[in-house]
């Protein structure tokens, strides 16, 4: 895996260099290196290729599952089973994609969303 598909892959996935090298046990700086100039070394080519395969899995079980809506974590402190909020909301959209659903945080309270589009007038203040 060249060090641009290590970073394509890892990108897709909505993984930060720190939450591997966490899951790795080994430093940022090394995670940042293998996508700038070196090779990924096999053993942990192999578990991102599983990540890879993992996401696909979530991904076909929230289409088979689906609902009216498709709730995903805010923030990492509300995401599950040790994967970061980023995985999982790139997860929704995916199935938001091939479903048509409609992504919502945990706490959304959707009473309360307007129902016109923002049409961004007046956020050009001008002092």
């Amino acid at each position: 895996m060249t060090p641009a598909e290590f970073k394509s892959c890892r990108e897709s996935l909505g993984l930060s260099t720190r939450w591997l090298a966490d899951r790795w046990g080994v430093s940022e700086y090394s995670v940042q290196r293998w996508e700038r100039s070196r090779l990924l070394p096999d053993d942990l080519q192999a578990d991102l290729l599983g990540l890879q395969v993992r996401f696909a899995a979530e991904v076909a079980k929230g289409i088979e599952e689906h609902g009216d809506a498709i709730i995903v974590p805010r923030t990492n402190a509300e995401s599950v089973q040790d994967f970061p909020a980023t995985w999982w909301r790139l997860i929704a959209w995916q199935i938001r994609l091939k479903t048509g659903g409609v992504i919502l945080y945990y706490d959304d309270d959707t009473d309360g969303l307007d129902d016109e589009v923002d049409d961004l007038e007046g956020d050009d203040e001008q002092a």
